[in-house]
């Protein structure tokens, strides 16, 4: 049964998962897998490991769960909450901000505010706000919020999917709960095509403070070969062509960090499928976890696959649902051919 998208992000969207805090985002996922499992596992930063196959090379693709969220760090005489960013966060996204209060009660309602634009001196207006400048308001006195509250606890933005034209998805946490999906996809299709491999697919932890899951998953794993997959920049407003790529197809990542062999297999794999892709270029690190994988043990060969996003980092990050879909089947596809030429592969 193939798995409903649409569904998948709805559902993935809604469920807090902050750095170092996944484990229900985590729950989630095996669930998800669960059908297509030989085997789930959790390890102790919180990545989801579910293998598909018994025998064969072992092959680990890796996507994150986390999200970019906040922590609380003092609690005003109002009852209101100052914070800081727990990930990537911009400031200039916030107010106006809905957001749920993660405490040990329960989770709590809460708006983003700052001072309003008729209280500011003409200096400050022409300033972008500074997180400092933020608040969070439960709309509870100082006294109640001490009693619900712990510095420490974390926040996540609130936002519903909207469907948009065509295939177009706008929604939180696209990065990259997209790439989760897409691993879905191809362990659905790995069961298919009954592929002599161990593919081990695991939801990352802790990549928006720097791959931390990822790169303990890849000790633990000990793969033969690897793919990443993440979000890159969509084509929008005020985008160069060199720093984004279109909605409609799934970028194939090329860079030092990415092994030059398996990425030809995988550009070949999807010409011959048709499966519509445009070139990236990561010149460095390529800041996902690829360049956590890569360089594990003795070294990973390791590719990329990134679904297009425009908005990164908002709650209105807009992807295209057939380019999720298209890179759950190359994924499947790339892994069946690489584990069915393994003894005749020439790495370099």
């Amino acid at each position: 049964m193939a798995i409903d998208l649409y569904q998948f992000m709805e559902e993935a969207s809604r469920i807090p998962g902050v750095p170092g805090y996944e484990a229900e985002i985590g729950r989630y996922y095996a669930e998800a897998a669960r059908p297509y499992a030989d085997e789930i596992t959790t390890d102790a930063l919180g990545s989801v490991t579910v293998r598909v196959g018994n025998a064969g090379p072992k092959v680990m693709i890796a996507a994150h769960h986390d999200e970019i969220g906040l922590m609380i760090t003092d609690i005003e005489d109002d009852g209101c909450l100052r914070f800081t960013r727990n990930g990537g966060v911009d400031p200039r996204i916030l107010p106006g901000m809905e957001v749920s209060v993660i405490t040990r009660e329960g989770a709590l309602y809460g708006v983003v505010g700052a001072k309003p634009p008729h209280l500011l001196t003409p200096g400050e207006r022409s300033k972008a706000l500074k997180m400092e400048q933020l608040y969070i308001d439960l709309g509870y006195d100082a006294e109640t919020v001490r009693k619900k509250v712990r510095v420490g606890d974390m926040a996540v933005m609130l936002a519903r999917p909207v469907k948009l034209m065509g295939t177009k998805l706008a929604c939180k946490t696209m990065d990259d709960r997209a790439s989760v999906a897409s691993m879905l996809v191809a362990m659905e299709m790995t069961r298919q095509l009954n592929s002599p491999a161990r593919a081990y697919y695991v939801a990352t932890s802790q990549e928006e403070i720097g791959s931390k899951g990822a790169k303990t998953a890849a000790y633990s794993i000990a793969p033969d070969f690897a793919v990443a997959v993440d979000v890159t920049h969509g084509e929008g407003p005020g985008t160069g062509k060199w720093e984004a790529f279109p909605l409609e197809k799934m970028t194939i990542v090329s860079g030092p960090h990415l092994h030059p062999e398996l990425t030809k297999i995988c550009q070949e794999t999807a010409d011959k499928w048709r499966i519509p892709y445009t070139r990236e270029i990561a010149s460095g690190h390529t800041g996902t976890d690829a360049s956590a994988i890569f360089n594990a043990h003795g070294g990973v060969p390791t590719i990329l696959l990134s679904v297009p996003l425009r908005y990164m980092h908002t709650t209105v990050e807009v992807g295209d649902v057939d380019v999720i879909r298209d890179v759950g089947r190359l994924m499947a596809l790339f892994i069946d051919e690489v584990a069915r030429r393994w003894e005749e592969i020439k790495w370099y």
